[in-house]
């Protein structure tokens, strides 16, 4: 019977679960030390399988993209990078058991000087299962199954109240004639900041208000995004106004641009 090698990737944002049998937590970390002093944050593999399971770990870089998508590179090669800061203890290849969990020490060191125009840096931690574990497609055929779980590693030199600016909210159409309105903001503070954009459709006609679902965000300092509404194309003729609230921070600091549009 044909066998496969299958590789499985996640970047975690909370304990996650895969299918060849790995969880880890947490799916970030965070340091806010500027000490130049060591410190140390642990991280917790667990192996649920019946199988030993040998874990490799790796440093690599990241940030997000221009659509606020996860962005790997390679080792200390971005300029928010921290990851020539951090040290895996006691190392970075061991084995566990079935069913038990290990725990690594992250350490994180702040170096002597740090480029002002970088408040926060980054870096991606990968467990990876070395091992890869037996399993069948959907087709029946064996394949080999292997995982690799990112932790997001945070760092800011200070822990700051988040800011979000609008720079931007006009209406637009696609080449087919489509309708939509596209909201540009950015993250004007010195720490990562993400939250929540609540849209909603008022009719001056009738008076009803209509919620459209709603998107997540995530950025990092200076990143700037785009994000699109479309609009539906069966709205009746009539007045209208939409708006964006956007919810960001630990407090939930709002954000609101509004426009009217006429069809």
């Amino acid at each position: 019977m044909k066998k496969l090698l299958t590789f499985f990737a996640s970047i975690l944002t909370y304990t996650t679960f895969a299918q060849a049998g790995l969880t880890v937590s947490p799916g970030k970390l965070y340091f806010y030390e500027n000490s130049k002093i060591p410190v140390t944050q642990k991280v917790s593999i667990t192996n649920p399988t019946t199988k030993t399971l040998e874990i490799g770990v790796s440093i690599n870089d990241w940030n997000y993209d221009k659509s606020g998508s996860n962005h790997i590179a390679d080792f200390n090669t971005l300029k928010e990078s921290c990851s020539p800061w951090i040290q895996i203890t006691p190392n970075t290849f061991f084995t566990i058991e079935p069913n038990s969990t290990k725990e690594v020490e992250v350490v994180l060191t702040v170096p002597e000087t740090l480029d002002p125009s970088n408040p926060v840096h980054t870096s991606m931690l990968f467990f990876t299962q070395l091992n890869p574990g037996d399993s069948v497609d959907e087709k029946g055929a064996s394949i080999k199954v292997t995982v690799r779980m990112g932790v997001k590693v945070y760092h800011a030199k200070e822990n700051t109240d988040g800011e979000i600016s609008i720079v931007d909210f006009k209406a637009n159409k696609d080449a087919q004639n489509n309708k939509f309105v596209e909201l540009e903001f950015k993250n004007t503070g010195k720490i990562w900041t993400e939250g929540k954009i609540l849209w909603s459709l008022f009719n001056y006609k009738t008076g009803k208000t209509t919620e459209l679902s709603e998107e997540e965000f995530y950025t990092l300092p200076k990143d700037v995004r785009k994000v699109s509404k479309q609009l539906d194309p069966k709205l009746t003729a009539g007045q209208y106004t939409i708006s964006a609230q956007i919810l960001y921070g630990k407090n939930e600091t709002i954000q609101l641009a509004e426009m009217d549009f006429e069809i």
